[in-house]
């Protein structure tokens, strides 16, 4: 039977009153939708025109079964709405935006970063102020960048190498840096730029591990609070990943994945490269992510807390959005891609 298209058939959705023919039939529905417009941004439509074309187009050959299938399959990877959520917020509520919902207290986070040399503590907020601050410093000296959640910060080394240093992480700067080798220590995700020397390796500690590197770009991320997988991936060049059980030389595109729990080490191709450092260039950008690490990546950044019933635990998403979009964008793509939310004060529970 042909289920019509109408704004009160989305509206219950909105309110997770859908039976879950319904479901499929609007999740496939705007999965067309934002093909046919190219992932544009998608304006008011006439809801009749838009639900003929629906129906002609994607369901006339096709039986009902193999029509719901194809719905559920696709709203795993429809993040695609982030590029398209203007449309759905306005079409729902009837409103703007801005009067969907009262201010909530997740705010975006910001480009700054405390330094600590010996005892004192200096705030860091713009590229410059790192390097004019270690000026008066004694090169044998060894220094500390770190961010908290909310934070990132983008820094030169005194070689010449560059750091992205994303939220809640931290970067430990040895003494005698750039006199015979140059070493760092990193709890967190970092992106290094290697200034090239062929004389003195650059290399990375990362909880037992090192990441040896003469001159590269290359992504490390553990967040040991959330997982024991220890993730590199490398972008150019040619890098070196050692600890006391492997050893293994990356290549770009390659990724590796050491699992610090039971010392399991895989070595990947990456599909997706840009997904992996997009955070660095100010966007969200997931490849059938899953649920969790979005989260996770999202409460860093906004600087919240929150809990995520187990029923969610297996969605995964794919996207691209960027980081400056206030919590209330994110909020309304988790609704409209099936995931229900409440918030009590500034936690968020992800419940069905």
């Amino acid at each position: 039977m042909k289920q019509p298209l109408t704004k009160q058939l989305l509206q219950k959705y909105k309110q997770g009153l859908c039976s879950s023919e319904e479901i499929a039939f609007i999740e496939s529905w705007y999965n067309a939708l934002a093909k046919k417009n190219n992932a544009k941004v998608i304006p008011e439509l006439d809801l009749a025109v838009e639900d003929q074309y629906f129906q002609d187009t994607l369901f006339a050959a096709q039986s009902a079964s193999k029509r719901y299938k194809w719905a559920y399959l696709k709203v795993a990877a429809s993040i695609v709405i982030l590029l398209t959520t203007a449309f759905a917020i306005y079409f729902f509520s009837g409103n703007p935006p801005k009067q969907q919902q009262p201010q909530l207290p997740f705010s975006v986070g910001q480009f700054q970063a405390n330094l600590l040399i010996g005892n004192q503590l200096v705030t860091l907020n713009d590229k410059q102020h790192l390097s004019n601050t270690l000026a008066g410093q004694h090169s044998t000296q060894k220094w500390i960048v770190q961010t908290k959640r909310g934070q990132e910060y983008q820094m030169q080394l005194p070689d010449g190498t560059t750091v992205w240093l994303n939220a809640d992480s931290k970067l430990e700067v040895a003494e005698h840096y750039n006199q015979h080798k140059r070493t760092v220590f990193l709890q967190g995700e970092a992106y290094f730029k290697v200034a090239k020397n062929k004389d003195r390796p650059f290399i990375v500690h990362v909880q037992g591990t090192q990441i040896e590197a003469l001159g590269t770009a290359f992504n490390v991320r553990l967040y040991k609070n959330e997982t024991p997988m220890l993730t590199t991936t490398l972008d150019e060049g040619k890098i070196r990943v050692t600890n006391a059980d492997h050893q293994q030389v990356l290549h770009p595109g390659q990724k590796i994945e050491l699992n610090l729990s039971n010392g399991s080490f895989q070595l990947h191709s990456v599909s997706n490269q840009p997904a992996v450092t997009a955070w660095k260039d100010g966007y969200f950008e997931f490849d059938q992510t899953p649920l969790p690490q979005i989260m996770a990546d999202l409460a860093r950044w906004y600087n919240f807390t929150y809990t995520l019933s187990p029923t969610y635990k297996n969605k995964v998403l794919s996207g691209k959005i960027s980081k400056q979009q206030p919590f209330e964008e994110m909020l309304h793509i988790l609704r409209f891609a099936g995931i229900n939310y409440r918030i009590d004060k500034d936690h968020l529970l992800l419940i069905p």
